[in-house]
């Protein structure tokens, strides 16, 4: 019989995977978009409409504007080329938690190595990204009320992935998975 809290985290783990995986589309959406958007054909319509208000525009001026709506394009296709890539990787991160979720749910040896894993490198994660934070905020902010609400944020992420962590590694836990025998209470 599968443990309740293997239950839970599969479900948290199914919400997680829906909401990068829409995430992966949405970011490989903006991405096609800024790729393929004629921007330079934008830019000359409004250079148009500039031109025909001011006719006695200066050559460099107009140059200038050339120059920066080229500029612009290739800004354009290279935020564009790293949504794309940044989208597929959160696509393939979304499918691979959808993955997890099943195997959690059928008490797969991998799943539990896996959620292991990528629980360990969640704490990782909002560790440094506390730190980080933290160092941000104090040399550049001086709102101690989102310092405190940041750092308070990254403690209770570190302790739900901790008590998961803790959780994952209950003989039970690990008997469902098959990684261990289960306990037997016998007394002498």
């Amino acid at each position: 019989m599968r443990p309740i809290g293997v239950t839970i985290i599969a479900i948290l783990t199914i919400i997680g995977g829906v909401i990068l995986t829409f995430g992966g589309i949405s970011l490989l959406a903006f991405g096609a978009f800024f790729t393929s958007v004629p921007i330079d054909v934008f830019i000359s319509e409004q250079m148009q409409q500039q031109q025909q208000l001011q006719q006695q525009q200066p050559e460099q001026h107009q140059q200038q504007e050339l120059q920066n709506a080229a500029e612009l394009q290739e800004l354009a296709r290279f935020l564009g080329g790293v949504g794309i890539v940044i989208g597929a990787i959160v696509f393939a991160v979304g499918i691979g938690y959808s993955v997890v979720s099943y195997g959690l749910l059928k008490g797969k040896g991998w799943a539990w190595i896996i959620t292991v894993i990528l629980t360990i490198i969640a704490i990782a994660v909002q560790i440094v990204s506390g730190v980080t934070a933290s160092m941000f905020n104090a040399s550049f902010i001086d709102d101690t009320n989102s310092f405190v609400t940041g750092i308070i944020a990254q403690i209770v992420g570190i302790a739900i992935n901790g008590v998961i962590l803790y959780y994952l590694y209950r003989p039970n836990v690990k008997a469902f998975f098959g990684r261990s025998l289960p306990s037997t209470n016998i007394q002498r």
